[in-house]
């Protein structure tokens, strides 16, 4: 029996937007919609209200779109509107005050500048290895296994899971950060004017959230590894994640999810005391203690899997 559960989306491609490592294109929206099933799929606040009520039955869906992003409107957001769907835009924000967020522009980067991702690994394991940061990597690395890290997310494949290692446990960001920008300056690559192709801005969230979207919380900068954050950190990002958005939707929403699935009892009773009701979880691992703000979400990586019978 399938538990109910949100679908997780990311990346799009499609006109101005590049394939790239996991992305999807508008008919392989399409088709997974109707590989789900058209009516399986409830609208976004129905399927709160309904869970938040316990009331939801086996097998209903929700469609849920993290990190506002570009694609999603251009590429998916026509799907929807064409099929009658709303879903949830779960939207960090300080790329909608001007910030270029690392995250997202080294994802760009790695996708226009290298043929796949295989060859970008090779590359940042070269430069991370012959950096200031080496004998740091060489130890991390040492005792490294694949199999035990994410083993939540099994469509990561074992080089995902070495390069997510090295990026938030050998490296962490700031020198993570060091690495990318020095590849990124061998290769000329310039980020100026990237904001407005890789993410929507306060005019498409508000036109959501008037159509009857629900527009939620995903942190303020998209910190990979949130959880590592001290509290007051933690409850920064989400204060100024609430902020923005209450200014362009006109209330602070109460609907959240966690980026990168980073988060920890701290982050979950701040969220709890800031008004927040209702969040998704990046996967489908449950327990009996999980709470409203923990809801499963299953990645459109092993619905396409599935879908493809791979």
């Amino acid at each position: 029996m399938i538990p109910p559960h949100g679908v997780m989306f990311h990346h799009f491609h499609g006109g101005d937007h590049p394939a790239g490592q996991g992305s999807m294109s508008a008919s392989d929206l399409e088709g997974m919609i109707a590989f789900l099933g058209r009516n399986n799929i409830l609208p976004a606040r129905e399927w709160m209200d309904r869970a938040l009520a316990g009331r939801l039955l086996p097998g209903e869906l929700c469609l849920t779109f993290d990190d506002g992003l570009r694609c999603q409107w251009d590429v998916a957001y026509p799907v929807m509107k064409a099929l009658g769907l709303d879903a949830f835009w779960f939207v960090y924000t300080s790329p909608l005050e001007g910030r270029v967020e690392r995250l997202e522009l080294y994802r760009y980067f790695r996708t226009v500048r290298y043929p796949d991702v295989a060859d970008f690994y090779r590359a940042f394991d070269a430069a991370a290895a012959a950096g200031p940061h080496a004998s740091a990597v060489a130890s991390a690395l040492a005792g490294f296994d694949p199999k035990s890290h994410l083993k939540d997310f099994p469509f990561y494949t074992d080089a995902d899971r070495r390069f997510r290692f090295t990026r938030d446990k050998a490296l962490g960001p700031a020198r993570y950060n060091e690495v990318m920008d020095a590849m990124m300056a061998a290769a000329g690559f310039a980020s100026k004017g990237l904001a407005a192709k890789l993410w929507i801005d306060d005019e498409v969230v508000a036109r959501l959230h008037a159509e009857g979207h629900v527009i939620g919380l995903h942190s303020h900068t998209h910190p990979t590894q949130l959880c590592a954050l001290p509290p007051a950190e933690q409850e920064r990002e989400y204060r100024l994640n609430s902020a923005h958005l209450a200014k362009v939707i006109g209330r602070a929403p109460n609907a959240m999810s966690h980026p990168c699935n980073s988060y920890d009892e701290s982050t979950l009773a701040f969220l709890k005391g800031f008004g927040l009701e209702f969040g998704f979880r990046a996967n489908m691992a449950m327990s009996a203690s999980h709470g409203p703000l923990e809801h499963p979400r299953e990645d459109h990586a092993n619905i396409l899997k599935a879908m493809r019978g791979t």
